[in-house]
């Protein structure tokens, strides 16, 4: 049974880094598969028994659909995680990142490694609910006001 999946909705980033393990770039596009294929796709792994899935690229933040898959993502009860270089993050995607349920992991970037980000609640489970008061506050002291 599947438990996890990778989401690679695009090769586009604003780096080009030599130890990239996609090749990504300023060049690169977001593919072939448009919004409603992605949608299909995300719905077929949690159909598949996938209980969580990480949007990867490229930098997932440059697809301009990102916010709308991930949405569709949680609304099929999966965890979310953005697997991102925070290079450049809009309000729209501070918003998105704090939706209970996804969570960011900054990655290594050119300047050194960063740490994962993750809520001080840990990851959630039956026991937890999706929204906790510490996952908030914790992304809250890093999203602008």
């Amino acid at each position: 049974m599947l438990d996890f999946a990778w989401w690679e909705i695009t090769g586009k980033c604003q780096l080009a880094c030599d130890h990239c393990y996609a090749s990504s770039g300023p060049e690169g596009t977001h593919g072939s598969l448009s919004v409603a294929d992605w949608r299909r796709v995300i719905t077929q792994t949690r159909e598949a028994g996938a209980r969580m899935g990480q949007f990867i690229g490229g930098e997932p933040t440059l697809h301009p659909a990102l916010p709308q898959l991930v949405q569709h993502a949680l609304s099929t009860d999966m965890e979310v995680e953005i697997y991102t270089n925070l290079v450049h993050v809009t309000p729209e995607m501070w918003e998105t990142f704090r939706l209970p349920g996804s969570v960011w992991r900054p990655r290594t970037t050119p300047t050194g490694p960063t740490n994962t980000r993750r809520s001080p609640s840990g990851p959630r489970s039956e026991s937890r609910p999706r929204t906790s008061p510490a996952r908030k506050s914790w992304v809250s002291r890093f999203a602008p006001t």
